[in-house]
This record gives C-alpha cells, structure tokens and sequence, in this order.
C-alpha cells in the first residue's frame, strides 16, 4: 500500500504546483507563500529525508520547466528544503504529532528560510537593490508567509489528532 500513499502526493504535488502558478491573488507586496515548500517538508517529515530530498527536486524541477523559471534554482531550493525537514523526521512520532504541532511551524519556518537563500542568491544581480535588503524582502517575508500557510496544514493535523 505505500505507492498509493504517494499516488496521493504526486496528485497533491500537481494541484499545489497549479495553485502555485496562481498565487497573484493571494501575493502581499509581490511576495507569495511557496506551496511546494510546504508539501516537500511534510513528505520530508513523513517519509524520511532522501524522500523529502526527491520529493523537493522533482517539485522544483517541474515547477521551473512550467513557469518557465531558471531551470535548476527551485530544484535545488526545494531540494535542500526537503534536506532539512527531513533531519526531523521521527519513525517513532504519529505524523499527526508531527504535523499538529508547533514543531511542523518551525521545520517549515527553518526549510523556507534556507530555500528562499539558495533561490533569491540566483537573483540578486547588480541592480540597485543589495542582497541584503532584496532578502528581508523576498526571503525572510516570503518564508513567514509561508509559515502562516503551513499553520493551516498544523490545524488540520491538530484537529484530526483530537479526533
């Protein structure tokens, strides 16, 4: 039974990668949430790291060739983010004990970050923003809205554990 239960990531991993093309109407100062990181650190901490890892690749590598991205930067983000979030993973933790908590809220909050370093590093040129200033930006306010996000997944995770 476990390829059905990644027949249910790959056809969540498609409907966040279509959501994620769309975030426009959600976008704060043109900065929106990453979807794709969130489900990465949750495959990560459910299934392991080298499955975070792959899981974050192939999500990074399919969201470049369809929004027509640098190919490459949110493959190796994404990558590196289901790297973290699987140094969290727990054989002997409940995915829900997991995933309801706090714990999730920082795994994504420590994934996100990293990610947003290893992407926006490949967009700083010299322009007349500095790194440090387009990373307060994009990265560190992009990695909290993507934390906020991921608080929906925790409350799901959180209700079902009470049930």
């Amino acid at each position: 039974m476990p390829y059905m239960q990644f027949l249910w990531y790959a056809i969540a991993g498609l409907i966040l990668l279509l959501m994620q093309l769309n975030l426009g109407y959600i976008a704060v100062e043109n900065v929106t949430p990453d979807l794709l990181v969130v489900l990465t650190v949750f495959i990560a901490i459910r299934e392991g790291q080298f499955t975070g890892m792959l899981a974050g690749f192939l999500l990074g590598l399919i969201f470049d060739l369809i929004s027509s991205d640098i190919i490459g930067t949110n493959a190796l983000s994404k990558m590196l983010a289901g790297f973290i979030a699987g140094y969290f993973f727990n054989e002997q933790l409940s995915v829900q004990d997991s995933i309801g908590s706090f714990r999730f809220l920082g795994i994504v909050a420590i994934a996100a970050l990293a990610h947003n370093i290893v992407y926006f590093f490949f967009y700083v040129q010299p322009t007349d923003l500095s790194f440090l200033s387009f990373f307060l930006r994009s990265g560190i306010a992009a990695s909290l809205y993507t934390t906020v996000i991921a608080a929906l997944v925790m409350l799901v995770g959180a209700r079902k554990q009470r049930w």
